[in-house]
């Protein structure tokens, strides 16, 4: 069954205010199947709340643009099939790439393969250069958030056992379409939206999300927060009912001062404002780092990992920092 909205998406319930959920993204660019299902299956024996792939088809975040790259969905079955526990999912969706009434069916199909385990992510899609390469219409920001809101109503209203389902949109449209099977998870799998646009895409958590992911300074992310809650009074929605979920980047022993120090520089914030929201070096340094998104009012972290990976940190983590957030 699919867990309430806003309680623990692992099964069980937390006691005190610092409990935390982890999941990882690893991402399938760069990585051969061997070693991603070798690797989802260590990440569920470390004891991870979930694994995500992510939704692209060429390498992305790299300038290997030329790289492997397997894509997510078809990737994310076949991990379902192959692990018990960790909830899972495509952390985000780009909706630029599927027709929503073709997502909806794969993502039911993934939901009945995992026993009920799927999370939903989605986005509007931002990766240009993926979408000249395929030719995805791509559009203009607006453009994508108004096909976005139209395909998270035909997911939803197709999940929704309505039978058969009509729908006449500006980008999509649905003509008597039945939907069976539904997912198992009840009323649906749980809805992650992805993004921090505070006038159309906060609107879209609001009216239909489940969990809201943001990525960037804890600062900006807690003022983001505002800005829901705020939507969801427009909307008659408790925001209680939508988990807070941040994404952090986690970063090998050998490289990790050169990228506080790099980094920081780039994106214009101190060595202490990055080191805060990224996942690296001691248990104690890591410990603090999740503590500051817990502080910030978060219950979810996805840790975002790029290949080659270094389990030396991740061994780490799960024994000497997940304890203390459980």
């Amino acid at each position: 069954m699919r867990p309430a909205v806003g309680a623990s998406m692992h099964g069980g319930e937390h006691e005190g205010t610092e409990a935390m959920e982890f999941s990882v993204q690893t991402g399938q660019q760069n990585i051969s199947w061997q070693e991603l299902s070798e690797t989802w299956r260590r990440l569920e024996e470390l004891g991870f709340d979930g694994a995500w792939c992510h939704d692209h088809f060429i390498p992305a975040g790299t300038r290997d643009v030329d790289g492997p790259c397997m894509d997510g969905w078809t990737a994310l079955a076949g991990l379902a099939a192959q692990t018990s526990r960790m909830r899972l999912g495509v952390f985000v969706t780009g909706n630029t790439y599927r027709n929503p009434a073709l997502l909806a069916k794969i993502a039911t199909t993934v939901d009945h393969i995992s026993g009920g385990r799927l999370n939903f992510g989605i986005g509007a899609g931002w990766y240009e250069v993926e979408h000249s390469a395929y030719g995805f219409e791509f559009g203009t920001v607006g453009q994508r958030m108004a096909r976005l809101e139209e395909a998270l109503e035909v997911i939803t209203r197709l999940w929704s056992g309505e039978s058969p389902v009509s729908f006449e949109g500006q980008h999509y449209r649905l003509s008597d379409a039945p939907f069976l099977p539904r997912p198992l998870q009840d009323p649906h799998p749980p809805i992650w939206i992805g993004g921090g646009g505070e006038r159309k895409t906060l609107r879209l958590v609001a009216q239909y999300a489940d969990a809201w992911n943001g990525l960037g300074p804890l600062s900006v992310l807690q003022g983001k927060v505002e800005v829901l809650r705020q939507h969801c009074a427009d909307v008659g929605r408790d925001p209680s009912a939508i988990q807070l979920t941040a994404g952090a980047p986690v970063i090998p022993d050998g490289i990790l001062e050169g990228y506080i120090e790099r980094g920081a520089e780039r994106q214009g914030v101190s060595t202490d404002e990055l080191r805060r929201r990224t996942i690296g070096g001691a248990a104690g340094d890591m410990q603090a780092a999740v503590q500051s998104y817990v502080d910030a009012g978060f219950t979810h972290l996805v840790l975002m990992v790029n290949t080659p990976y270094d389990w030396a940190v991740f061994d780490r983590f799960a024994a000497e920092v997940m304890p203390a957030f459980r």
